[in-house]
């Protein structure tokens, strides 16, 4: 009988994820959108967008997720697709889906439909369009829509990403616990000036210059003084989603640096699988791009160190590429260990 993915979860299997979709649709020249990032590319890329989860898997990759982390209504409302939302997040599971058995490995692959807290953000900018920011009536509406397509068009779990606050995390979350599908939890977070760990905020991880910014991540309501500016402690963010539900939850999205400082605290605050799967870039503002700013061998060093020292799930996000993916496979052990303190 085939091992599943809850085979290898019981039984400290190691698991590895996929690496970053939208800065590879990026890096290989698909079309990108200033307010829905790589959503579009579902509709006009598809065969860049299966070719990449095909790579993932050839690379070594159980897990293939979705381009789904900007496809919630309010966000494609951004790129005047707002009536496409159905048949772009369907689109996107089926090119997954496809993936998988175009390759036709032997091992099993599971296909994980990504659910964030994004909105549309501003041309040019990574500050949410304030013609978009749902009501908090509208926000739940269009998490219910999302999760419920993404479950209904065959995704085997759902991911929710870069998960930085409590109020709009808890509304995805709810959501995604609803379809009755297992349930993988991605925090992102930063360590403040004084050490402290927040959800992820964007004035503290080098993407911004000049006045602060607001989060284009977990920001909601119709007037502009309800829209958060500060995010909450880290460990603050775990309970409250804990509360809900979940089967995995784990630090993503976060530094090299950051995150295993951000995996102690998991480890504090929650008992079951835990994953790991940073961004290995930053922006660059003489030039105005991200760069890739880890090596594929210092991101495959500190993967192994993370899996050694308790973390059972290991994949990349943002700037992660197919390579980064491949070294780091080529390097893990085949079961995860006993949880050690990786802050010293």
């Amino acid at each position: 009988m085939a091992v599943t993915l809850e085979d290898k979860l019981s039984s400290g299997q190691v698991i590895v994820l996929d690496g970053a979709t939208g800065t590879e649709i990026a890096r290989l020249g698909g079309e990108m959108h200033s307010a829905a990032w790589c959503a579009v590319a579902n509709k006009t890329h598809p065969d860049m967008v299966r070719q990449i989860h095909e790579d993932y898997v050839r690379a070594g990759a159980d897990v293939i997720t979705t381009n789904t982390f900007a496809t919630c209504r309010h966000v494609l409302a951004g790129a005047g697709m707002a009536d496409e939302t159905v048949a772009i997040n369907r689109r996107a599971v089926e090119l997954a889906c496809e993936a998988r058995d175009r390759v036709g490995v032997s091992r099993p692959v599971s296909v994980a439909g990504s659910l964030s807290n994004t909105l549309a953000w501003q041309q040019g900018t990574t500050i949410p369009d304030p013609q978009y920011i749902p009501s908090p009536a509208e926000e739940v509406a269009n998490y219910r829509e999302m999760a419920d397509t993404l479950a209904n068009a065959g995704a085997d779990f759902l991911i929710l990403e870069m998960m930085l606050d409590v109020v709009h995390a808890s509304r995805l979350m709810e959501a995604a616990v609803a379809t009755g599908l297992p349930v993988w939890v991605g925090i992102s977070c930063s360590q403040l000036a004084d050490g402290t760990l927040v959800g992820w905020d964007i004035n503290h991880e080098g993407w911004v210059r000049g006045p602060r910014q607001r989060n284009p991540i977990a920001v909601g309501g119709d007037d502009d003084d309800n829209i958060d500016w500060e995010t909450p402690a880290l460990a603050e963010i775990i309970q409250a989603l804990r509360s809900i539900g979940g089967e995995v939850f784990g630090i993503m999205h976060s530094s090299v640096e950051t995150t295993p400082l951000g995996l102690a605290t998991m480890f504090e605050n929650w008992p079951g699988p835990v994953m790991a799967y940073p961004e290995t870039m930053i922006f660059n503002h003489d030039t105005n791009q991200s760069e890739i700013k880890v090596s594929e061998s210092d991101f495959s060093s500190a993967c192994r160190a993370w899996v050694e020292s308790g973390v059972q799930i290991i994949g990349g996000c943002c700037g992660t590429t197919i390579e980064h993916i491949r070294q780091m496979v080529d390097h893990l052990p085949t079961h995860v260990g006993p949880r050690t303190d990786m802050t010293n």
